[in-house]
């Protein structure tokens, strides 16, 4: 292994070891990153919709040709970017160990925000405790109690959970030295299981930031048929290792008015479930249709299918449709919350051994 490897892979440890606040975060970040890839310039955008805001800029020079950027995701969903830049060229074990940089950047930026609006519930429950009487006091203590015990294991979950995924992208990249078959197979299933804990954790935090209030929504006119084939890229994995077929019935030109990043959120919670209980050469349709009133969304599957005494129940929190679907049980309650924030509704088809449907109806704007 060069020296360049050993000492980037020393100093992707910083952004662990690194005290980042809402202050000096960005400026940091891009501290670390110069020290283990040169640049002269740097920015990282958030996403609305298609549209790319920028947040912050890092500017050390006025010239700089050659650019390289990648995607920040957290909870398989994209939401913003990330571009450094420089006079010189950038070379192929560069590229390789910026990816990795964004996939740390990108769980950082959202440990952040998850801080950020743990506090906000925490000010407005002190402020709320001090006009209350004796008994909502009560209350009030054991919300922030609550809210509390989320952002103490949140924290000590997902530090060592980005720290593992972060370690094993650069495993699996084999930059470090090349792996046989079996150790990459090794690798991969820590990274998914890694991932899949880290989901389940945002699940839990999404939770409470609904219950919170603090969601807005970003409405903004999109291609609905782009967002189903970038959902699709990323749970290509889950559904090329069960051979599952994919079956797209949707008019290419199909627009809709809504949050892209929510109604992209809906799509994986929807798609993710459909291919956990669809067995292996199994099918999976996904159709849109535009009447007068509604945008129309269904995923069909031929799955293992959900008894009716439990149809009316999937959508509470903490309910799992099987015994072993090993989440957390509020995957469709996030999916309800953001469908009705939209002024939607979310309903289900479904017979034992014979699949489900899910049918998401959203209002035209």
């Amino acid at each position: 292994m060069s020296n360049y490897y050993q000492n980037a892979i020393e100093k992707l440890k910083k952004f662990y070891t690194n005290k980042l606040t809402q202050t000096n975060a960005y400026e940091e970040i891009f501290k670390i990153l110069s020290e283990i890839i040169p640049l002269d310039n740097g920015e990282i955008c958030f996403l609305n919709g298609e549209e790319a805001i920028p947040i912050y800029v890092y500017n050390k020079s006025n010239i700089s040709a050659f650019k390289i950027k990648e995607p920040l995701s957290a909870n398989s969903v994209n939401f913003g970017i990330i571009q450094i830049s420089r006079i010189n060229t950038f070379n192929e074990d560069e590229i390789i160990v910026f990816r990795t940089c964004a996939s740390i950047i990108a769980n950082l930026i959202k440990e952040m925000e998850m801080d950020s609006i743990l506090k906000t519930q925490l000010k407005m429950l002190e402020q709320g405790i001090k006009n209350k009487n004796d008994q909502y006091l009560k209350i009030e203590k054991a919300e922030k109690a609550k809210n509390q015990f989320i952002s103490n294991v949140s924290h000590e979950l997902r530090s060592p959970l980005n720290s593992i995924i972060g370690f094993t992208d650069l495993l699996h990249s084999q930059f470090v030295g090349k792996l046989n078959s079996k150790q990459l197979e090794y690798v991969d299933d820590i990274r998914i299981a890694s991932l899949h804990l880290l989901n389940m954790v945002n699940e839990i935090l999404d939770m409470s930031k609904i219950e919170s209030g603090t969601i807005k929504l970003n409405i903004s006119k999109f291609n609905l048929f782009s967002n189903i084939k970038e959902v699709l890229n990323i749970l290509e994995p889950l559904y090329s290792k069960k051979n599952i077929d994919i079956i797209i019935e949707i008019n290419q030109e199909n627009e809709i008015t809504a949050d892209y990043q929510k109604i992209q959120q809906i799509l994986i919670n929807l798609l993710s479930n459909a291919i956990k209980f669809t067995p292996e050469n199994g099918k999976i349709k996904i159709r849109a249709q535009k009447t007068a009133k509604y945008s129309i969304i269904s995923i069909i599957d031929n799955g293992i299918g959900i008894d009716k005494k439990y149809q009316n129940k999937i959508f509470n929190k903490f309910t799992q449709i099987a015994e072993s679907s090993n989440s957390t049980g509020l995957g469709l309650t996030i999916v309800k919350e953001l469908v009705e924030m939209h002024n939607g509704k979310i309903s289900v088809k479904s017979e034992l051994k014979k699949g489900s449907e899910f049918i998401v109806k959203l209002p035209n704007i």
